[in-house]
């Protein structure tokens, strides 16, 4: 009993061969950029996106794809099609599109009948970015502004606290002295999202276990670029050791 041959589209198949946008952004990157990091994962591909605030516009992207060759020709074809696009413009872009970008010619699927489904992790994907960015966004902004506000080094200005200082105070006095950073510099930013940050412990003066609230505790960002902008924050206006740790 013969089966029948399945046919790719020859655009699918370079794409799935020669995937040039596979690979990863870190918060470094994002930084480095100025831009916006956000990643959104959906079953075995995941996508990092860089991206604007001034324009709200996706400049750099990258995916990996933990699955078949499907995955591959998806987050290779979607990475290649956002460059440039604002995230709404990108965001409003749906599978059918990616797959018509596949093709050959206009009339012909680039993969099998009962492959198509596979193209509706497209529409999950955009789903979580667009649910991500504007905390992402609020978030590497308050970080710029930290970072633009800091006092240079060899200058004037001395640290909050000497290290010593910071090492003697009780419990229930870095705690607080955490909080009046936080009120400062990172809840309004998580709060204009619907999210929080609540600090829970603090472990030898250096371990700051915190709870994300609202929002916060569904982002994908939590352990990413938020984590990283609250440590920044609380080493700058606190002490340069702290390590922040997400209650999970």
């Amino acid at each position: 009993m013969s089966t029948v041959e399945e046919k790719y589209s020859r655009k699918f198949e370079e794409a799935n061969s020669k995937p040039t946008h596979r690979g990863a952004y870190y918060q470094d990157d994002a930084t480095e950029r100025s831009r916006v990091l956000v990643e959104a994962k959906y079953k075995d591909t995941k996508l990092f996106w860089l991206i604007d605030p001034n324009e709200d516009r996706v400049t750099h992207a990258k995916f990996f794809a933990y699955g078949g060759k499907i995955s591959v020709a998806i987050g290779q074809t979607l990475c290649s099609m956002v460059k440039g696009l604002t995230v709404e413009e990108a965001c409003s872009l749906l599978g059918e599109d990616v797959e018509r970008g596949l093709r050959d010619s206009p009339d012909e699927t680039a993969v099998p009948e009962e492959k198509l489904a596979a193209f509706d992790a497209v529409a999950e994907l955009l789903k979580i970015v667009r649910e991500q960015y504007p905390e992402a966004k609020a978030v590497a902004l308050a970080a710029s502004s930290i970072e633009k506000n800091a006092p240079e080094k060899g200058g004037d200005e001395t640290p909050s606290l000497t290290d010593q200082a910071w090492l003697s105070l009780a419990k229930d006095d870095q705690i607080a002295l955490i909080d009046i950073v936080l009120d400062e510099q990172v809840r309004p930013a998580l709060m204009a999202d619907g999210g929080n940050v609540k600090v829970l412990d603090i472990t030898d003066g250096e371990r700051v276990l915190v709870q994300y609230q609202g929002a916060c505790g569904s982002c994908g960002a939590s352990v990413g670029g938020t984590l990283s902008f609250i440590e920044r924050a609380l080493r700058k206006g606190v002490y340069n050791e702290l390590i922040v740790v997400p209650n999970i």
